[in-house]
């Protein structure tokens, strides 16, 4: 008898599948040269408003030199996933980047997650949902 996912991991595989992931390095290198980069107090946010698939996708950029250490890499990764798992009902169809900065370390997901919706906010690409 084949066992049932959990109602949480069914959103976030619903939410953070392989559709909506950017898994090839020709995406992630198109979003680095022609995307928007703004910059917040825990992370920066590369983004690129007019994808040529018309989805909503996002990579993490989260590499050793951020940290050597692979559970304060893996920290930041799960808040990454859980501020994209909350934004993504408001968000407009946009690939980006989220490379997190040294300062993440320290902060509360409901940080990372405001300041996430403000620099989408500026970029016109977050709309609050009524």
């Amino acid at each position: 008898m084949p066992e049932e996912k959990s109602r949480k991991s069914k959103d976030l595989d619903s939410v953070f599948g392989k559709d909506s992931r950017l898994a090839n390095f020709s995406n992630i290198d198109l979003v680095k040269r022609t995307g928007i980069s703004l910059t917040g107090r825990y992370c920066v946010l590369v983004c690129l408003k007019t994808p040529p698939d018309g989805q909503r996708r996002v990579a993490f950029l989260i590499s050793r030199r951020f940290s050597l250490l692979a559970v304060q890499r893996n920290r930041a990764r799960r808040l990454f996933r859980e501020v994209f798992r909350r934004i993504y009902p408001s968000l407009l169809p946009v690939w980006m980047l989220l490379i997190p900065r040294r300062r993440i370390l320290d902060a509360k997901m409901q940080d990372v997650l405001e300041e996430v919706r403000g620099l989408l906010s500026r970029s016109e690409l977050y709309q609050e949902s009524p």
